[in-house]
């Protein structure tokens, strides 16, 4: 007979998945809080990672962490694409409506497992593709059944899918160094935000002038620090915890919740309501992702 697990193990075996959910809801606002932010894309991007370094040096050194050269390394890559991504967000917000964006993240999941596989000496199986086939028709269902609360331009869609390949890179490679190395979570998302602030700052420096500034209210710069310190540092700091816990396929599977907040906030926030179609297309595309997600990889000879 199996020993029963001890309280105390049980409850620490939950604690990622509990770190998982509040980084659903974290996430799940990005996007609805970055459209609350009306100053160029650019320069909200850069204004992010000025209010979210500060802190997250502070919490290193008052921990007594140390970020060390191999660490600041191995975040460039991942750190780059997170700020490209950002930069890309607050410009899709722009032109499209927040159930566009969630749209396209919602193909991310599969687009991880896609991409991951090989990473990790894997590869997708007939089943997965055909689920992931199935899981973009949900997808295209809740685009179609948005009907007029469908708003966006062509640059807004491609913003949105440009969007996703930036975080998935960011998703993928944060999964790798976690799995790799023994990388602490909060070294490590200060790395990743030093990094994303040097990959912008040429960007913000060249479209941006000193009225994007001025013409900040108050505000701008308050939903600008609930995006840096929750949705940012506390979001992203468990994040990178919980990938050393738990597999990419469960963590990725999270980001179909995310998308299902975003557009729930987005309707009373936004004034972006959700009709029935989108909610049928959302359940295909759910129950499809999930059946990609529990299907266990093949290996690779």
């Amino acid at each position: 007979m199996n020993a029963v697990p001890s309280p105390k193990t049980a409850r620490e075996a939950r604690l990622p998945y509990a770190a998982l959910l509040c980084v659903v809801f974290l996430w799940g606002a990005g996007p609805v809080v970055t459209k609350l932010i009306t100053i160029p894309p650019a320069t909200g991007s850069l204004l992010r990672f000025s209010i979210s370094i500060p802190l997250l040096l502070v919490i290193v050194a008052a921990t007594d962490r140390r970020i060390s050269w191999p660490t600041m390394r191995a975040a460039a890559a991942p750190g780059a694409a997170f700020g490209i991504n950002l930069v890309l967000v607050f410009a899709a917000v722009q032109e499209a409506t927040v159930a566009v964006l969630v749209v396209a993240v919602s193909l991310q999941p599969a687009a991880i497992l896609i991409i991951a596989g090989p990473m990790f000496g894997e590869r997708a199986t007939r089943s997965h593709v055909a689920w992931t086939i199935i899981a973009i028709a949900g997808a295209s269902i809740v685009i179609l059944g948005a009907g007029s609360e469908l708003r966006t331009s062509p640059l807004g869609a491609v913003l949105s899918l440009t969007a996703v390949a930036m975080f998935t890179a960011y998703f993928v490679l944060t999964r790798a160094a976690r799995l790799t190395t023994a990388v602490d979570p909060i070294e490590w998302m200060t790395a990743i935000n030093v990094w994303a602030f040097v990959s912008i700052f040429p960007v913000a420096l060249f479209m941006s002038d000193w009225s994007d500034l001025t013409a900040l209210q108050g505000r701008d710069w308050f939903w600008l620090i609930v995006l840096s310190y929750f949705t940012g540092v506390l979001g992203h700091v468990l994040m990178s915890w919980a990938h050393g816990y738990v597999e990419a396929s469960r963590s990725s599977l999270s980001m179909l919740l995310m998308n299902i907040v975003a557009v729930s906030l987005a309707w009373p926030v936004h004034n972006e309501p959700v009709t029935w179609v989108q909610g049928l297309g959302g359940i295909i595309a759910l129950g499809a992702v999930a059946m990609v997600l529990r299907i266990p990889p093949a290996a690779r000879t």
